[in-house]
């Protein structure tokens, strides 16, 4: 049995870079930004559970147990990353109830 198509794993090595930077939130409303941090959320963790799968199983595969080790920390960035947001707009929101 050949080695399967690497199609994960090539678009995994293509954004590990971005993987735990913020999104960039210009112009965007927190909504949308809440949505598209919970979205990359999701992404990680189907991307966590992919390469855990893979690096134990007894196929080959392009996966590292670094790879796992970064999708870990992105799915920490990410999480910090939401928790920024949500003070952010927890205290936009109390400068407002102030300032009336």
């Amino acid at each position: 049995m050949g080695e399967r198509h690497p199609t994960d794993y090539e678009t995994y090595k293509e954004i590990m870079g971005e993987l735990i930077k913020p999104i960039l939130a210009d112009g965007l409303d927190p909504d949308t930004l809440k949505s598209l941090y919970e979205s990359k959320a999701v992404y990680l963790e189907n991307l966590r559970m992919k390469c855990f799968k893979e690096l134990n199983s007894r196929r080959t595969t392009h996966f590292t147990w670094d790879d796992y080790a970064l999708v870990l920390r992105a799915i920490e960035e990410n999480r910090n990353h939401v928790r920024q947001l949500i003070l952010v707009v927890v205290n936009e929101k109390l400068e407002r109830r102030l300032a009336s």
